[in-house]
């Protein structure tokens, strides 16, 4: 049987993910030339083509792309094992991408999770709108998206579960019903902003977007200086905030949270990690949970 050598398939990999074998070149530390000669010979191992060469730029055929998926499984699992194996093996970098209405506490708590379990993953973050987010996941520019929908994502995302939305405002924000409802929204306009505008027209009230923020601190920070309100997540609202539910605004609609991403291993196992700490846990469970710390913390006779 023919062993494939990781080297071959790490670097293949690297010139899909890149699209480029310039780039894959300086990623590896490697000439061009060097990864021209590593593609080709896995393509000789393997008897077929990778790449189509009729296409421009970096494309895949279709066995490329089948060879693809299961090239990342192997070295998924090859990592795995090398982590379990070095703890001081060098780092791994995992791209997560999730909306400006988590990037506060739930996001601490998942990557505080995630770092006590894989001490060797690092992790680059980028917040934006469930659109843009899901098509980079697609297009290999994300590994794992947090992300929020209408429809049922059984389908497609590794986990799933109910979401509450609210509105928040500052304790000190004042309205006049006479005038647009002041609204602000992360810079890609995402679910939330969505939702809360087409729950406000249904209701025939006017509405106005007064502030885009680029992150979520910015999100946080406008609605706390009164400049508007905002639909997130009722968990995750932050406590110098508060949640509006006199009834003067209509009620709002239950939504998907789901965990997407790309296959691997690894981040099949991150994002079991990620769901551990974000989904909510049920109600029975919280109070078998807190027993079981009373019962703990008794004194043994």
């Amino acid at each position: 049987m023919t062993n494939i050598p990781t080297d071959l398939l790490r670097t293949f990999v690297s010139v899909v993910e890149l699209r480029s074998f310039t780039r894959a070149a300086k990623a590896q530390g490697m000439t061009q030339p060097a990864v021209s000669a590593q593609i080709r010979r896995l393509q000789g191992i393997l008897g077929v083509e990778l790449l189509d060469k009729t296409a421009p730029g970096v494309a895949l055929t279709p066995l490329g792309e089948h060879i693809l998926s299961s090239a990342r499984r192997m070295l998924s699992v090859n990592d795995h094992i090398t982590q379990l194996a070095t703890p001081n093996a060098p780092a791994h970098i995992v791209r997560i991408g999730l909306p400006g209405a988590w990037m506060g506490t739930e996001l601490t708590r998942m990557l505080v999770a995630a770092r006590v379990r894989f001490p060797n993953l690092r992790f680059a973050v980028e917040g934006a709108g469930q659109k843009r987010l899901l098509q980079s996941l697609k297009q290999d520019e994300i590994d794992l998206v947090v992300a929020l929908a209408l429809e049922s994502p059984d389908s497609e995302a590794r986990h799933y579960w109910k979401e509450e939305l609210v509105w928040v405002r500052s304790k000190a924000f004042t309205y006049n019903p006479d005038t647009p409802l002041p609204l602000i929204s992360y810079k890609d306009i995402c679910l939330s902003h969505r939702i809360a505008v087409t729950t406000l027209a249904k209701a025939s009230r006017a509405n106005e977007l007064v502030f885009r923020a680029s992150n979520g601190e910015g999100l946080r920070s406008g609605v706390a200086a009164g400049l508007g309100v905002m639909v997130m997540p009722r968990r995750c609202v932050p406590r110098e905030l508060e949640i509006w539910e006199d009834g003067t605004l209509p009620a709002l609609p239950l939504v998907f949270c789901g965990i997407f991403a790309r296959e691997s291993d690894l981040l099949d196992e991150v994002a079991d990690c990620f769901a551990e700490t974000l989904r909510p846990a049920p109600a029975m469970k919280v109070a078998s949970l807190r027993a079981a710390i009373a019962e703990a913390a008794r004194p043994s006779a």
